[in-house]
């Protein structure tokens, strides 16, 4: 489970991130829809523990990330931007992180080797990850979240980098790892990848999240009939009325 209380995130007197309240459950995708800047990455950043909030919490499975390192193995991460170490080949950037999460050799090797093959990166897999392109290095990045068999998953801009082929194949993941029983949070600014795979969406602005609900009742409410439109109906509304 994910649970943020009252987050906020402020440089100076710009407020990236204004009271935000949110819980994932397991089993649930919700899905932050927000345009570039308007504070997705930061409220994750916080969440796993790369940057303190200035007030508010935020927790995975009842913990907090910066207070107690042990339990970053209760999620898998997938950043925004895929850097890896470019001198290190995919199976050996895999078989470190891996290693470090505690999978056992035995059952790391199967895995590297099972999804490699699901997402066709087994021919370059012992090639050096600096001559990967943008999207193979997101395929890396998702298989390391996912190596461990964590409880939750938070994806930031998970089909970015990707062709439509494996854009489709990641968001029939993601639904799957929530049938599995994962909490999975995910960040977008594509409105279809929302509408395609999120039982709760929650449309974020200038650090402040605007409203939340299902894909049809975000619609419902703002008397639309694609989300695309009720996301834009939301900011315009809100900028209207400040």
């Amino acid at each position: 489970m994910i649970e943020i209380k009252n987050l906020c995130k402020r440089y100076g007197d710009i407020e990236a991130v204004n009271g935000v309240d949110l819980s994932v459950e397991s089993g649930e995708i919700f899905c932050l829809l927000g345009s570039n800047g308007a504070g997705k990455t930061t409220i994750i950043k916080i969440l796993i523990g790369l940057l303190e909030p200035t007030s508010g919490t935020a927790l995975i499975n009842g913990k907090n990330i910066r207070e107690d390192v042990k339990s970053k193995t209760l999620f898998g991460y997938l950043p925004e931007q895929p850097h890896l170490y470019e001198r290190l080949t995919g199976r050996e950037f895999l078989d470190i992180m891996g290693t470090l999460k505690g999978v056992k050799k035995s059952r790391l090797e199967r895995e590297i080797d099972r999804w490699s093959e699901e997402l066709e990166l087994e021919r370059r897999l012992d090639s050096e990850t600096g001559a990967y392109s943008k999207g193979m290095k997101q395929k890396i990045l998702f298989i390391n979240a996912i190596l461990h068999d964590p409880p939750n998953l938070v994806l930031d801009e998970p089909t970015v980098g990707l062709d439509p082929r494996f854009s489709q194949h990641m968001k029939k993941k993601i639904s799957d790892f929530s049938k599995d029983g994962k909490a999975v949070l995910m960040t977008t600014h594509i409105t279809s990848v929302a509408e395609d795979v999120a039982d709760t969406v929650g449309i974020i602005d200038k650090g402040r999240l605007l409203t939340r609900g299902s894909p049809e009742s975000l619609k419902e409410e703002t008397g639309t009939e694609t989300l695309e439109k009720a996301f834009v109906e939301v900011i315009d509304r809100e900028r209207r009325n400040p």
